[in-house]
């Protein structure tokens, strides 16, 4: 359960209810006092914010997620080695707002416009790759890379009859196969 109404005798203690029932801080909860004449104590609607569950940085709910622009001087940590900080910063928080939440809300985490250059790499190795399948009529491994990474090659791909993508491996971090379409 992410929301519902809670009473208690003060509000101090609608919001103890309400965060036991919804297993949230304080500082999760989104509350409005309910107004209704005539009843003791105090009636509140109460509902987990999924930005407090992740913090402040994710400022930014756009297209039916979370958006969040990482900002700093040291970020390079996280875009090293083809931004696989960044893919795991991004799939801790999509973990943790599954346990948190009954609904998906996915989690898009970016820094000064990294995913969108490193969508246009992938982009390029995907066709380099294609062209050398196709040419060699033989597979083309590459990666390995993180599911992200991957979805990126496979999407370019994906209307291209001649080649088909494959994932292959074990774990987070897996190969990406082109091979020559057998549909030909």
């Amino acid at each position: 359960m992410t929301k519902g109404n809670f009473r208690g005798k003060s509000l101090d203690e609608a919001l103890s209810n309400a965060c036991a029932e919804l297993r949230a801080r304080l500082g999760e909860l989104h509350y409005e006092t309910v107004e209704d004449e005539g009843t003791e104590g105090v009636e509140i609607h109460a509902e987990v914010d999924p930005v407090a569950v992740l913090g402040l940085f994710l400022s930014e709910l756009a297209d039916g997620a979370l958006e969040g622009e990482l900002l700093g001087s040291d970020l390079n940590i996280l875009t090293g080695s083809g931004g696989r900080g960044l893919d795991a910063l991004q799939y801790l928080c999509n973990r943790v707002l599954a346990r948190r939440l009954s609904g998906r809300l996915p989690v898009h985490l970016d820094t000064d416009g990294f995913k969108d250059r490193r969508a246009e790499k992938l982009q390029r190795k995907a066709e380099d790759a294609a062209d050398q399948a196709v040419r060699k009529n033989s597979p083309v491994v590459l990666g390995p890379f993180t599911p992200a990474a991957r979805r990126e090659i496979h999407m370019a791909l994906a209307d291209d009859p001649d080649v088909e993508t494959e994932s292959d491996g074990e774990g987070f971090l897996k190969r990406l196969v082109v091979r020559p379409s057998r549909r030909r």
